[in-house]
């Protein structure tokens, strides 16, 4: 019972800190800012934020690329997302999970008391837009190189998903022991009731319901295909570079074109790179539309007939998942109007959404085992200072000294209060990606005039002779789209 005042301590700290600017505040002021296209609004921010080298650094980093990155203020970009890359490195050599203090307990708080991670879609942006930042700048060299790390990064993904729940799954069940052991409970929350709880039919309806995830069948790497994870969009782009820079390039696209088989662009540059045929005053548009989905917070009261231990003796038994908000498009439609007369439909390349839906499940996958066995720890902490207490009041109505039962009933109330201030979902997520990614190629007209069309909004071109690459970002209907756009003279 020794530990309950350092328990109160921490309660009492989480509930000063709960006036201050939280990252969900952050969070929805950044999407508020793309949403209107006001791109440089959230910079000062987010770079403020990446400085303080907490936990979160890495997000900020992310979030205050991506916007510089919108902006085309590509020196401030790179500077960003070059400082995310060396976090990114350091997690490759031990999970976040692993690193924290084995003393700190961090698990049995949230999966919030870690580092940000910045794994699978997060890395593969990151090069992406680097890549295409160093190509209209004219910086070849370093886009190829950033390509090159993007595609392994994609090789990666299965393995570094794997690394990351094992790390995690071992840190659970290191804390959780050790906090029952410190507290003189029994350990709750093992394998089996995990599985127990997962099992349930009504517990497993609410978070299907909730969370649109199946706790039988979601996130299962061994059940996933390439398509699920692999980032066409960047396979696209690398692919299309090389083969316009005569460095091959072939081995992308058909990756993509096999990803991607409804897509025509996807397979005409195949065939054309495979062939060996060279682009002759060819133009390619790729429009990032929308915004990718953000993270909610659903809280849940554990049903007690889940834990038949409890009785009364737990004040506050609780859980909170992360769903998955999805956001909206940026154009219903998306075509090109060449000055010739031509019109071109774009094709969707690459669906963001399911790409992060698949990191969510995964990471979901172990997230609600963890989240049941703080659960249960927590409650089994608080019966054992419960039931201690009980036995407390019965000697001191014999002997009548009560101070043992009024510390021990202190104590359980500080674990319930700690219990309810440590239950939150882990909201951090790079919300400046899009949701979807279209694609269009077309011969540049002899005046070099070509209108990109959102909807009925207009993008107007102007193309030097060669082959161009452009590419829009619009995050929302009523946001002015970012271009950027760079031509490979002949």
């Amino acid at each position: 019972m020794k530990c309950w005042w350092k328990t109160t301590a921490a309660a009492l700290a989480l509930a000063c800190a709960a006036g201050c600017r939280t990252t969900e505040d952050v969070l929805r002021d950044y999407e508020a800012a793309l949403v209107a296209g006001n791109y440089g609004a959230p910079v000062d921010e987010t770079i403020e934020l990446a400085s303080k080298k907490d936990g979160s650094q890495l997000l900020w980093q992310l979030m205050a690329g991506g916007a510089l990155y919108m902006a085309d203020d590509k020196a401030r970009a790179q500077a960003m997302f070059d400082a995310a890359e060396d976090a990114m490195i350091a997690n490759d050599k031990t999970s976040v999970f692993a690193r924290a203090g084995d003393g700190a307990l961090a698990m049995m708080t949230n999966d919030k008391a870690f580092d940000y991670d910045g794994g699978g879609q997060d890395r593969v942006f990151t090069c992406l837009y680097k890549a295409i930042d160093y190509i209209t700048a004219g910086n070849v060299n370093a886009a190829r190189t950033e390509f090159n790390r993007a595609a392994q990064h994609q090789e990666n993904w299965i393995w570094e998903r794997r690394k990351d729940v094992a790390a995690a799954a071992e840190r659970m069940r290191r804390d959780a022991s050790s906090y029952a052991s410190q507290n003189n409970a029994q350990m709750q929350g093992s394998d089996s009731q995990v599985a127990g709880v997962l099992a349930n039919a009504s517990f497993s309806a609410q978070v299907q319901q909730n969370c649109n995830f199946n706790p039988a069948t979601s996130g299962n790497l061994d059940a996933l295909a390439p398509r699920d994870y692999m980032n066409t969009y960047v396979e696209h782009v690398a692919g299309v570079f090389r083969w316009l820079r005569g460095d091959g390039g072939s081995d992308y696209l058909k990756d993509v074109a096999a990803l991607c088989p409804a897509n025509s662009v996807a397979a005409n540059d195949f065939a054309g790179a495979a062939g060996g045929r060279r682009p002759v005053e060819q133009v390619w548009i790729w429009a990032e539309d929308g915004l990718c989905p953000t993270r909610e917070e659903w809280r849940l009261d554990l049903p007690l007939f889940f834990m038949p231990f409890v009785g009364n003796y737990a004040p506050y038994v609780g859980m909170a998942l992360p769903v998955l908000r999805m956001r909206g498009a940026g154009a219903t439609s998306w075509r090109v109007a060449a000055s010739s007369g031509a019109v071109v439909q774009m094709e969707e390349l690459a669906d963001v959404d399911r790409l992060l839906k698949t990191e969510y499940d995964v990471y979901m996958r172990g997230a609600i085992a963890r989240e049941i066995t703080r659960t249960m720890v927590k409650a089994g902490v608080q019966v054992a200072l419960g039931v201690a207490a009980d036995a407390a009041e019965r000697r001191a109505m014999k002997k009548g000294n009560s101070a043992d039962y009024w510390a021990l009933r202190m104590s359980q109330m500080a674990v319930a209060a700690w219990a309810m201030a440590t239950t939150g979902a882990d909201l951090r997520s790079w919300t400046a990606l899009p949701k979807t990614v279209k694609v269009a190629r077309v011969t540049r007209p002899a005046d070099g005039r070509i209108d990109v069309w959102a909807d009925g909004q207009k993008i107007e071109l102007t193309l030097e002779p060669g082959n161009t690459l452009v590419f829009i970002r619009k995050p929302s209907p009523q946001a002015t789209p970012a271009v950027k756009q760079v031509t490979f003279k002949r």
